[in-house]
Parts: C-alpha cells; sequence; structure tokens
C-alpha cells in the first residue's frame, strides 16, 4: 500500500471526510480507540487519493468515505468478536476453574431456579461451548440480550460458588 506525501497531507488536512464517516458508523468521539479509527479512515483516505488520481476529487472522495465506512465497520466488528472470544474465554475458565464436586453440587442445586433462557445459556453455552450467536437464533432472543442475560447468569453462578 503505497501512499504519496501530498496524499497523505489532503488526507489529513480533509479529516472532517474521515470524521463524518465515522460519525456514519456510529463510532463517537468519546469512544475509546476513536484516534485509532480516525488514523485508520486517514490512511485509507490517503491511499484512495493516491490510487485513483485520475478521477475527479468528488468520485474519489465518495468512494473513499464508502470504503472508510466499511473498514471501520469490519474492525468494529472484529474488536466485537475478539470481545466475545474473551468473554467466553473467561466463561469457560470460570467452569474449568472449579472442578470439584462441591461445585458442582452447588451449580446443580441451582440449576431449577434458572429460567429456561439461563438454562439454555448455561447448558449449551457456558459447558457445551455453543456460540452465543448461534444459540441466539436458536432460541429467538437476540444476541445482545443473550449477552445480558449471560452476565448476569454469571454473576448469580459466581455468587453461587462463593457461598
Amino acid at each position: 500500500m503505497e501512499i504519496s506525501q501530498q496524499a497523505f497531507l489532503q488526507a489529513w488536512e480533509n479529516q472532517k471526510l474521515v470524521r463524518g464517516a465515522l460519525k456514519y458508523a456510529h463510532v463517537r468521539q468519546d469512544y475509546t480507540n476513536y484516534e485509532d479509527f480516525l488514523q485508520e479512515g486517514i490512511i485509507t483516505y490517503a491511499h484512495m487519493l493516491t490510487q485513483n488520481q485520475t478521477l475527479s476529487r468528488e468520485e474519489v472522495d465518495r468512494s473513499s468515505f464508502r470504503k472508510i465506512i466499511w473498514r471501520t465497520t469490519d474492525l468494529l466488528r472484529k474488536e466485537q468478536h475478539l470481545c466475545e472470544r474473551e468473554s467466553e474465554l473467561t466463561d469457560l475458565q470460570i467452569v474449568e476453574d472449579n472442578h470439584n464436586w462441591d461445585n458442582y453440587l452447588a451449580l446443580e442445586a441451582e440449576l431449577p431456579y434458572l429460567s429456561d433462557i439461563e438454562q439454555k445459556l448455561f447448558i449449551r453455552h457456558l459447558i457445551g461451548r455453543e456460540p452465543v450467536q448461534q444459540l441466539s437464533r436458536q432460541i429467538g432472543v437476540s444476541r445482545v440480550q443473550l449477552q445480558r442475560i449471560k452476565s448476569q447468569l454469571l454473576n448469580r453462578l459466581q455468587e453461587v460458588l462463593e457461598r
């Protein structure tokens, strides 16, 4: 990916386009990685300016705006996937760290008090390691709502194990 110095300076001067694309992709300025996305957008914009020198500036700006949105969306999805993986590893660690019978018996005693969704989440995701996204499609609950239920369930199970 070759970028000319002039294209980079033009991209730097026209940060308004990049910031607009980030806003369109719903990346708020108070987001912790906003500056990283801004830099990535400026680099993408400079690359587009270098690559499409024969096109008019308006056409390059239009295609750059779209490309920055796509790139930002891809990076956000990647970050979301990594966060979900870290969450799954934490869940797995909670389940695997507690391999003694007292904990199993305590969790088994708590099982009847869990809601239907919590039971499916506990058995199929935490124990069976089925991905949250797949489980959400199967039981008809949004992934975000299932993540919230999972967080509450983990807190509840942690309290049970600490008793």
